[in-house]
């Protein structure tokens, strides 16, 4: 069996990514999580790539661009944003505070692989479970 460790995000390296906004990123084969801090002031940062991207607000409020549509996002809100969409957040308000948001990206984005070089686990097809009885 492959030893499978636990991490904490609290542990794990934070980057400043631009003025107002610190992330975070942990990875699987196939798939990056990255836990991000914005702060009011953030610099806005429109942008888009190939991946497939999932955007959960897990605290605050923040308005989110995606392509010509605007979204009130509040704590718990979530949203699949397609590949190659223009995106992008606005700072949170001075007077709602930090909004934290957690996005998941897929496939593995290789442009953040050395953001989770503090990962010992590896997995290979040989430690993947067989998924034939699944439900």
């Amino acid at each position: 069996m492959t030893s499978v460790p636990v991490y904490n995000w609290q542990d794990i390296p934070e980057r400043n990514l631009r003025r107002g906004l610190s992330q975070k990123v942990f990875r699987g084969n196939n798939v990056l999580v990255g836990y991000n801090t914005l702060n009011p002031g953030m610099q806005s940062s429109p942008h888009s790539h190939v991946y497939e991207q999932i955007f959960m607000l897990l605290k605050g409020r923040v308005r989110l661009h995606v392509g010509d549509q605007v979204h009130q996002m509040e704590e718990g809100s979530v949203i699949r944003i397609p590949p190659n969409v223009e995106h992008w957040a606005e700072a949170p308000d001075e007077a709602d505070g930090p909004a934290i948001n957690m996005d998941i990206w897929t496939p593995l984005r290789p442009d953040y692989s050395e953001f989770t070089s503090y990962q010992t686990d590896t997995f290979n097809e040989e430690s993947r479970p067989n998924t034939a009885g699944d439900r």
